[in-house]
C-alpha cells in the first residue's frame, strides 16, 4: 500500500453519493426493461461503528440472507443484519460473518445434499464457490436496502428479473465494454456467492439462475432469476440498456 503522510495526497477527494443519479438509473431500468421488483443495494460493513452508523433499522428476527434480499426487493424493506440474524451458513461464510468448518470445506456437507456424485466432486464445487471467509477479514454486518432508498455508496446491486430482462442488462454491459461476462454460475449459493460475493470481488456483472435453497425458501417463480451489478458499473450498464432498446 502507498506510504501515508500528511505531506502526500493521492487522487481526488471522494465524491458524495449521487443519490439522484442512482434513482434516475432505477427509474430508467423500470421504464426500459420493466423490472417489477426493486433493485437491492448490498453493503458490507466491517466495523461495529460503521454498522451502528448505517441509517437503517436492524432486523428483528432470523431468516436466510436470500429471504432478506427478497424482502427488500418485493416489500421495499431496508434492514441491516449481523451473524446472529442469519439461518443459513452458506451466506454467513460467503459474506465472512463467520469462519467455515472442516465439514463444509471437505465437501462432506455439500455431498450430504445428494447433489454430487462423490465427496471429491462436492469438494471441487465447494472450492469453486467464491466466498469471503477465505480472506483475512471479518464482516461485522450487512446492509440490504432497496436501491431507490439507499443514501450511502453500496457495493453490489441485485436485480430480480426474468431471462429477457437479464439479456437486456447483459446487452447494456457489452454495449460499452465489448466483453462477454465471465459468468460464475453453479446452481449453489446463488444469492450470497453468485450474486453478492462474485461481483464484489471481480467488479463485473454476474448472472444467476438461483439455487435449490433460495428457490425453496423464497418461493421464486420458475421464470425468476437475477443479475448483479457492481455499484461502480450501474450508470454505465443503465446507459447501455437505454442505448440498445430493440425496435420490434
Amino acid at each position: 500500500m502507498p506510504f501515508k503522510s500528511d505531506r502526500i495526497k493521492y487522487g481526488l477527494p471522494h465524491q458524495s453519493y449521487p443519490q439522484e443519479t442512482v434513482c434516475q438509473c432505477v427509474e430508467s431500468l423500470k421504464e426500459t426493461i420493466h423490472i417489477d421488483r426493486e433493485p437491492v443495494a448490498i453493503t458490507l460493513l466491517f466495523t461495529e461503528e460503521d454498522y451502528n452508523n448505517y441509517p437503517v433499522e436492524e432486523i428483528k428476527h432470523k431468516m436466510a440472507y436470500c429471504q432478506m434480499v427478497k424482502t427488500a426487493a418485493v416489500s421495499g424493506k431496508a434492514i441491516k443484519c449481523r451473524l446472529e440474524h442469519h439461518t443459513c451458513d452458506g451466506a454467513t461464510t460467503a459474506l465472512a460473518l463467520e469462519p467455515s468448518t472442516e465439514r463444509i470445506e471437505s465437501g462432506q456437507e455439500y455431498f450430504s445434499y445428494q447433489l454430487y456424485s462423490s465427496v471429491a466432486t462436492a469438494r471441487r464445487h465447494r472450492e469453486a464457490i467464491r466466498s469471503l471467509h477465505r480472506m483475512p477479514v471479518t464482516t461485522y454486518g450487512v446492509a440490504i436496502v432497496p436501491l431507490k432508498d439507499c443514501v450511502k455508496t453500496p457495493d453490489v446491486i441485485i436485480m430480480i428479473c426474468n431471462p429477457y430482462q437479464a439479456m437486456r442488462v447483459v446487452q447494456g454491459y457489452t454495449y460499452y465494454t465489448g466483453k462477454k461476462p465471465a459468468v460464475d454460475l453453479g446452481g449453489m449459493q446463488a444469492m450470497c456467492s453468485e450474486l453478492t460475493v462474485s461481483p464484489y470481488l471481480t467488479g463485473e456483472i454476474n448472472v444467476s439462475v438461483f439455487c435449490p435453497s433460495t428457490r425453496m425458501l423464497c418461493k421464486w417463480e420458475e421464470s425468476d432469476m437475477a443479475i448483479a451489478i457492481p455499484y461502480e458499473k450501474l450508470e454505465m450498464v443503465t446507459e447501455g440498456v437505454e442505448a440498445t432498446v430493440p425496435n420490434y
